[in-house]
């Protein structure tokens, strides 16, 4: 039986998944997972008063009083212990450098004259000019990285001038297989239809922990239960086809002998077949055997699970005006793949196996079925991860 979508989403919420693991790791082996703790400064960026500038280092009101300042000394950025400035002086400083101690300004070197060991300024400045004050960028426990935060490599400049040597990501452990007598498991070669949507979740799965492939199960009932058993070792399993109610689609049968189907499906064209179960608490998403299907499925039902299992919302929703007119002439709401481009949300071609659509499509809406909707008309996109 097909449930409404909200009341599979509300089976969802009540179910009382295991919470995910975490393991640290470094930042560079942690780019693309998610992050499973907040992670906040250790010091403050920069951790003294810096020279912005290559240039001059004085106290402003000096440079008022006297037009002219005497040049004392030059600093650098692995000068150690900055020294006092006194009245009246200035200091040579090349970017990066620590001011002087009472120094508050400075001068670049282009707007600048040096004569008998004096320094003259001849162009525009102002109090504090290019001067990074202590904690400027980040002051220590600022928070850097927010927990749920996909890792990515412009992450790690932050965390290696802060010294982080580690981070909890979270490590969900997956299991993922085929079904069908005519599907030719990934990595192999022969006749048959190439397993081309398992290799999708084997790399995108990575994010969120390590992914296991058992290959593909045949038409049985007892090959699907065999290979959902060698699954139930890990966290999370994903099956990909064998979802329907066709005379050869076990998945579902097999999961309600051996545990609990939640939902065998919802009343919404594309993922109407995508179902949930659990066996021995372990989380069973019984994908279809369409591409556009699966991949929808699991950003609906399969992210809301992940979701629960970290605590964090994984899913993201924008708001967009949809970007032509659409009647939705379909028996029931319908999934519809879009383009984001800038503000508005464009259907690209309605199906369950465009493996062409995929390339393009910023993430998917549903709209109601019976209803036309307008060019402007604001719809819901889930954003693909």
């Amino acid at each position: 039986m097909l449930v409404p979508i909200e009341e599979a989403r509300s089976l969802i919420e009540k179910m009382p998944f295991q919470a995910a693991r975490v393991t640290e790791l470094t930042p560079y082996q942690a780019i693309g997972k998610v992050v499973a703790e907040d992670v906040r400064a250790i010091v403050d960026t920069p951790s003294r008063d810096v020279s912005a500038m290559d240039g001059y280092a004085f106290r402003y009101d000096d440079l008022l009083k006297y037009g002219a300042l005497r040049i004392v000394g030059e600093l650098f950025p692995k000068s150690v212990s900055p020294p006092s400035l006194n009245e009246g002086e200035a200091y040579y400083v090349t970017t990066g450098s620590p001011i002087p101690l009472g120094a508050d300004t400075v001068a670049r070197v282009e707007y600048t004259k040096v004569e008998n060991g004096l320094l003259r300024v001849n162009g525009p400045i102002s109090r504090g000019k290019d001067v990074r004050k202590r904690g400027e960028d980040v002051k220590s426990g600022d928070l850097l990285i927010a927990r749920g935060t996909f890792l990515t490599p412009y992450h790690i400049p932050i965390l290696e001038q802060q010294k982080i040597k580690s981070l909890k990501v979270f490590d969900v452990n997956f299991c993922v297989f085929g079904n069908g007598d005519e599907i030719l498991p990934w990595g192999e070669t022969g006749e048959g239809i190439p397993d081309s949507i398992s290799p999708f979740f084997l790399k995108l799965l990575e994010r969120f922990g390590k992914v296991k492939y058992q290959g593909v199960a045949r038409d049985s009932l007892d090959d699907v239960k065999k290979l959902l058993s060698k699954c139930l070792v890990y966290d999370y399993v994903i099956s990909i086809g064998g979802s329907s109610v066709g005379e050869k689609d076990f998945v579902k049968r097999a999961t309600s002998e051996m545990g609990h189907l939640i939902f065998e499906g919802v009343s919404t064209n594309v993922i109407k077949r995508g179902g949930l179960g659990e066996i021995f608490g372990k989380p069973v998403l019984i994908l279809p055997g369409q591409i556009i299907s699966a991949i929808t499925v699991f950003h609906e039902h399969g992210l809301h699970v992940l979701s629960r299992m970290t605590g964090v919302e994984l899913r993201e929703y924008v708001r967009a005006k949809l970007g032509f007119r659409i009647d939705v002439d379909h028996k029931m709401d319908s999934v519809y793949l879009v383009k984001l481009d800038g503000g508005d949300a464009y259907p690209l071609r309605w199906g369950v196996g465009l493996y062409s659509e995929l390339g393009k499509a910023s993430g998917f809406t549903i709209l109601k079925r019976g209803l036309t909707y307008k060019q402007g008309d604001e719809v819901i996109v889930q954003r693909f991860i």
